[in-house]
């Protein structure tokens, strides 16, 4: 699994913004209009605006469904590399929740700050590149 550091604050700053930089390597927008969109719906949801409710509200409006944490044949979860290797497909996005951070793999490369790899999969959204 390739790892390529990416932090798509327009200040370059490490804070917790993980859920607004996944959303910009995902959805190919830019930070601002991430966090825009993402504020614009807590005013509708009331949830905090790096609340994972109102992530899934924002992804569920523009028509995508949390898939569920996916597990091995021994019950056992997924890290981050294994679902890369094993399960993303060339052609997706992935939004994948993880204790207490929100990472992306897309073309199975992961953006992120830091490489989180060993981190274990919990649910996650598909996004099928060029249908954003």
């Amino acid at each position: 699994m390739e790892f390529i550091k990416y932090n798509a604050n327009p200040k370059n700053k490490k804070t917790g913004d993980c859920m607004i930089r996944a959303l910009s390597k995902a959805l190919d927008k830019s930070w601002t209009e991430c966090y825009t969109d993402l504020f614009n719906n807590t005013l509708k949801t009331c949830y905090s605006v790096s609340d994972k409710k109102n992530l899934k509200s924002y992804l569920k409006k523009l028509g995508y469904e949390m898939e569920k944490m996916p597990r091995k044949e021994n019950n056992k979860r997924y890290t981050i590399e294994e679902f890369a290797d094993n399960l993303a497909k060339k052609n997706e996005t992935y939004i994948i929740l993880i204790a207490n951070h929100i990472t992306v793999i897309k073309d199975k490369i992961l953006y992120d700050t830091w490489n989180c790899k060993h981190k274990s999969v919990g649910n996650y959204w598909i996004i099928k590149n060029g249908n954003n």
